[in-house]
Formats: C-alpha cells, structure tokens, sequence
C-alpha cells in the first residue's frame, strides 16, 4: 500500500511498505531534464548530475562513493528528457545512511571550478562513446530533426559547444532554478517504517527552501523526415518514428501497449517473426512506445547489413501498412494483454523497479495507479479502442526516418 506525505517546504514523499524484505530502494526526483532546457543550456541538467558526485561540503567524491559501497549497496543516478533521479540501493538496516549521502549531494555539493573544468572532458569522452554506438546515434539524429528547435530534440549530454562554453554561473543558476524541494519527490520502496523514515528525511532535508518554480511544458511540433549519415561500421542501423499520443491520454496508452507488443515489442511480434525469424535478415529490430507530457512517438529500430537495408525497410513499411488496413485479430488481443500482465507483474519482484515507476509518476503526474487498477487498465482495452489507437498512430504520412551506416549518405529506399 502506498504512502504519501509533503513536508512543509513542499517535498513530497511517496512509499511503499514491503516488509518481508531486507532492502530498501530510495530516490530523489528533480524535475528537470533536457527537454526544459535552453539551446544555450543543452546538456546542463545531465551536467549537473555528473557535478553532485564530485564532492560536498561534507564528503570527497571518493567518499559518496565508499560511503555506500562498503554498506555492499549501490548508489546511481541518471538524467532523461523530464526528469533527473538520483538513488541508492541498501540493506534496510542502512537506509539512513542512504538518505545523509544523497541529501548532502543535494544540498551541500560542491560545484568546484576545477571539477567542473575535468569533468567536461569526462563528457566529451561521454559523447564519443555515444557516437561510436549506431543505435544511440541514429535515435538522436531522428529526434534531432523530429522536433526540430525543442528540448526534445536534443541530445541529453548536450554537444560538445554547450558543454565547453558551460560556466560555474550557468551551472548554478540551472541548479538553483530546479533543484527545490516543492520540485522534487522523494520514492521509497522496500522494508521500512513510512512515519520513521519520514521523520529522518524532514530532518535532513529541513534546510531546503521552497521556491516558486513555473514549468511550461508545450507540446513539441513534429516533423516527419528522412535523414542518412554516413558512419564506418559492419552494420546499418534504421530507426523510425510515428507520431504518437500523449502519456497522459490514459486508455489511448493502454491500447497503444497492446498494439505496441504485437507489432514489435517482444519476441513474439510481428517485426521479429517476420523480419528476423523467417527472413533471417537482422539480428536485432523492435519497436517501442516513448510517451511524453503532450506528444509522444512509436519507435521502430532494427540493425542490417547494408546489402539487406532496402528489404528490410519495405518489410517494416509492409507491416506498418497492414496493421493499418487489417489490425489485429481477437486472439492476438488477448494474448498480448496476458503478456502485458505477466511483464508487469513480474517487475513488481523488483524494488527498484517500483520505486523509480512510483517516483517517476508522482514527479510527473502527482499520482499513483495500484496494483489492480494497472491490471484492469489493461484487461478492459477492447477491439475499438486497438481500432482507434491504430488509425491515429500507423500513419505513413508522419513517418520519419534516419539511416546510418558505412556510405549510406543519398541512399534511395
């Protein structure tokens, strides 16, 4: 059963009490990612994520780093288009020490020039590495020209002339905008007292002041496109998009899952039968559902040789077209609502799991879904609601493209 309280200040907390543990999962929730950030400002957020573990007032950055892992815990964070979390992973017996390392990260961090100056060359190389994986790179460009001039668009790490041209100044005032408790939730998820911890949190966090915070968040114009890159490598690697719906079109969410799931989001679909088991032509292609506050986008990604690319490309397009004209049939309704069941059961043995799903919700859409009205989202999406979601989403009018691979710049598919 899930908890919920805002201290005075504004921060709120949301738990869920599994008592026959012996762990706990905690994370802090900011508000913010790359989407609301500026061009100017592109990559600060993910900047500022890498900036809370370089050291406090209170700790080096060796010590956030000891301090839990000779607990045998883990401490992470990472930063997304909406929103940037920081967490840890403990013994319950160990939560309190969890909670002083992320609240004196939050509060206390340092910002010191001369880790700012070497921890830009860190993403730099961070950037390289991006760079050198096709997927991640071929989404990017998509997203790129997708949502052309919108946070969107743009890479999380930001490029390498916004992250050279960062200063201290820019850093803190992104910081100070963003980083207050009345934006902010803190989830926890595991074997611990709600009212105890509570009680710990409001002490540590006491000193967090409130401030007025105005987040608009507009809908991103889509543009379809096609986009090609040339990258030496062994393979080339095609991602798609479809203009989709809202997160926060409820039931349309839950009816593009099932479609989603037999089109290509698991082994089963259609994509993989078709492209990969009975044409034997990739060795990786799915597709996926990424839903934003007011836009959203399916994804269609599959990796290829080079002489495979134009068949591979009007199969996708050739399934894209039938579920268009021909949906789905009963059976593969029903079916994939169990899969989606199961998957979603089964990720509830995962605390991490549960807390980063109950954060992220609250942070965003300031509830929370039980268990058994998740599973009856899903029981009730019917043969109309699949019908509608499929003529609003399958539509070859918005679709957009990137290609990247060795010599593909001008390739005619």
């Amino acid at each position: 059963m899930y908890k919920y309280q805002t201290l005075k200040n504004g921060l709120t907390i949301v738990g869920e009490e599994i008592p026959y543990l012996k762990s706990v999962s905690l994370g802090i929730w900011i508000n913010t990612g790359s989407r609301l950030e500026s061009e100017k400002e592109s990559g600060v957020s993910h900047f500022i994520e890498h900036m809370l573990f370089k050291g406090t007032k209170n700790r080096s950055a060796k010590d956030i780093a000891r301090d839990i892992d000779r607990l045998g815990g883990e401490i992470n964070a990472f930063t997304n288009k909406e929103c940037t979390c920081y967490y840890v992973h403990l013994l319950d017996e160990h939560i309190n020490k969890g909670i002083d390392v992320l609240s004196d990260m939050i509060l206390n961090s340092s910002f010191d020039t001369n880790d700012i100056d070497k921890e830009k060359f860190v993403i730099l190389e961070e950037l390289k590495m991006y760079e050198d994986s096709l997927d991640d790179l071929s989404y990017d460009l998509l997203v790129e020209n997708v949502y052309q001039n919108d946070g969107l668009g743009r890479n999380i790490l930001g490029n390498r002339k916004t992250i050279r041209s960062l200063k201290r100044e820019d850093i803190l005032n992104y910081y100070n905008k963003y980083y207050v408790p009345n934006n902010a939730v803190i989830s926890i998820c595991g074997n611990f007292n709600f009212e105890e911890i509570v009680k710990v949190i409001e002490e540590k966090f006491e000193q967090w002041q409130e401030k007025e915070v105005n987040i608009e968040v507009k809908e991103a114009n889509y543009t379809p496109c096609f986009v090609t890159k040339n990258k030496d490598s062994e393979q080339v690697n095609i991602a798609i998009n479809l203009k989709a719906i809202p997160e926060e079109n409820e039931k349309e969410a839950y009816a593009l899952s099932v479609v989603n799931n037999i089109f290509g989001g698991s082994t089963s679909s259609r994509l993989f039968q078709s492209i990969r088991e009975e044409k034997g032509l990739v060795y990786s292609i799915y597709s996926s559902q990424t839903l934003y506050r007011k836009c959203g986008e399916l994804g269609i990604f599959a990796s290829t040789s080079k002489e495979y690319l134009k068949e591979v490309y009007d199969l996708i397009i050739k399934e894209i077209k039938n579920i268009r004209e021909n949906y789905i049939t009963e059976e593969e309704l029903e079916e994939s609502k169990e899969q989606l069941k199961g998957n979603y059961i089964l990720s509830l043995e995962s605390i991490n799991s549960k807390m980063l799903a109950n954060g992220e919700a609250m942070l965003l859409n300031n509830k929370l879904k039980k268990e058994d009205e998740i599973i009856e989202h899903i029981n009730v999406v019917n043969m109309e609601q699949v019908k509608d979601i499929i003529n609003k989403v399958f539509n070859i009018e918005n679709l957009a493209v990137c290609i990247v691979g060795k010599d593909v710049e001008g390739v005619q598919i």
